[in-house]
This record gives C-alpha cells, sequence and structure tokens, in this order.
C-alpha cells in the first residue's frame, strides 16, 4: 500500500496531517549526561524546561529521552530514567498544556509514567517493543502515537562490525513484521510511524542504502533522524562541505525531493525551517 500525499498521524485524541512539502519537527531534548551532541547541558529541570519550549516554538514537538542510546552507551533503570524526564514533561505539560509531547523510551514503565502523568502525545520506541515486551501492551492500551525502529542491537555493542545480508531488504522486512505485530496487538496503523533507525547498528553505507531506498511499501510515513550524527561527517568530506549541518541541510532536500510525508527528529528545528525558507 503506497504512501498517499498526505498521511494522517493519529495521537490520542488528535490528528496530524504529515505532508511531503513540510515534514513534521519534532525537536530532541535529552536530560542525559552523556548523551553524543548535547549530554549534561539539560540536566537540571529549569534548563531541560526552557529548552523545551524553546523547541516547542520553533518546531511542532518535542521529544524528551532519558536515557543515551549512543554507540557504546551503558543503560540506566527505569527508576533513574523517570527521575530524569518525568518532571520535565510534567512541568512542560503544564506550561504549555496544548503542547506536542513525546517520550524517547524503550521502556514500559517509563511509558506508562509518561502517558499518565504528563500526557504525552508519543511514545518513541528504539526498541520497536522488542526490548520490553510490555510496551506494546502500554500503547495499545493508551492510545498514543508510536514510533517504532529499527536498531541493529543495543547501543552498548550495535556498532560492533554491524552486518546484513541486503540492509533495505532486512530493514524492510523487520519493521513490516513490527507494523503487522502492533496491529495483531490493537494499535491502530494509524498511529504508527516508522524509523530505519540511521546510526543504530548500521555502517556509513547502510545508512547511505538506507536514505536512498523506497520506502512507501511499508504504506506508512518514516521518522528520519538524522541530526548531527556521525555519517554526516562522511558527506561532509566527500562533498567538500563546511560541516555536518551543510551536510544534514543535502540529505534533507534528497528527502523533501521524494515527495512523501515524513517526520524528521531535529536538535534546531529553527535553522532547518531557515533552511527550507531558502530552498
Amino acid at each position: 500500500m503506497p504512501v498517499s500525499a498526505t498521511e494522517a498521524w493519529l495521537c490520542g485524541n488528535r490528528t496530524f496531517e504529515l505532508s511531503p512539502q513540510r515534514p513534521f519537527l519534532l525537536g530532541i531534548l535529552n536530560v542525559t549526561p552523556d548523551s553524543f551532541s548535547d549530554g549534561g547541558k539539560f540536566l537540571r529541570e529549569g534548563e531541560a524546561v526552557r529548552q523545551g519550549i524553546a523547541l516547542l516554538e520553533e518546531g511542532d514537538g518535542v521529544d524528551v529521552g532519558g536515557e543515551s542510546t549512543r554507540p557504546g552507551a551503558e543503560p540506566v533503570s527505569a527508576k533513574e530514567e523517570r527521575a530524569r524526564v518525568i518532571p520535565v514533561l510534567k512541568k512542560l505539560r503544564k506550561e504549555r498544556p496544548e503542547a506536542f509531547l513525546s517520550v524517547d523510551t524503550y521502556k514500559a514503565e517509563v511509558a506508562r509514567a509518561a502517558i499518565g502523568e504528563a500526557g504525552v502525545d508519543v511514545v518513541n520506541d528504539v526498541g520497536a517493543g522488542r526490548w520490553d515486551e510490555e510496551m506494546i501492551s502500554v500503547v495499545a492500551g493508551s492510545r498514543v502515537g508510536y514510533v517504532c525502529m529499527h536498531a541493529g542491537g543495543k547501543p552498548r555493542e550495535m556498532q560492533k562490525n554491524p552486518v546484513y545480508g541486503d540492509v533495505v531488504a532486512d530493514v524492510g522486512e523487520f519493521l513490516s513484521g513490527r507494523l503487522g505485530s502492533l496491529v495483531a496487538a490493537g494499535v491502530e496503523r494509524t498511529r504508527v510511524l516508522l524509523d530505519v533507525g540511521i546510526g543504530f547498528g548500521k555502517t556509513e553505507e547502510h545508512n547511505r542504502a538506507l536514505l536512498e531506498a523506497d520506502w512507501s511499501e511499508l504504506g506508512r510515513p518514516l521518522l528520519w533522524g538524522l541530526s548531527r550524527k556521525s555519517f554526516l561527517e562522511a558527506t561532509r568530506v566527500e562533498k567538500g562541505m563546511k560541516d555536518r549541518e551543510e551536510a544534514l541541510d543535502a540529505w534533507n532536500r534528497y528527502l523533501l525531493s521524494r515527495h512523501q510525508p515524513m517526520a524528521w527528529r531535529v536538535h534546531d528545528p529553527l535553522r532547518i525551517r531557515t533552511a527550507w525558507g531558502s530552498r
């Protein structure tokens, strides 16, 4: 089933129409000490809330995470992750009642708390419901939106010699299978976005193949997470660009040229919007 010109994304009681012309911008807020780009910058609740409000004003929503998923990262307990993200999410909900809030977690306990205590609209799960067997039931019971991502292993070991028979076919089969499992468990298709997991257990060649592939047969829009990732350095060098941001702009322009509904998870929504204005 090909993706249509616009595609609905149901999140709780709200519906968002994803457009090929203007991707949905989900700002990244890491309340962690060790994330690859902004680790430690927003550990204090006040700083995190101010950054979250800024991201909301610049983009369409904010994705709050309390555990780094960079390559080699060590896991944290659900208790610690809850202590990091729930106060921030609750304060953001209080300050901006209509804000679009997402929690970046693969733990059902954290997702359940974020839904029940902060009313998040989306659960962004790098584990695709495989790393915590209760996650799918939490999502199905709550009717929130859900991002289902492919990862080639958990962060601690995922970049240790990732190997695929055919990365596009393998990732496509995985996402198609997970989407089927979600629907069978009671999660409506229209609540799901898919994520091929750029940089999550992939080489530079794998990432490029995934970016250039046609994913329309999956039947759901993709969320792309490219912002500031290390694979952009290869593009920068190859194209003689000045920095990773310029490389990101190039890939974003390429994705826009595919004319498919999508969402982007980004560190700097305002810069991305400015880049659109210069197209």
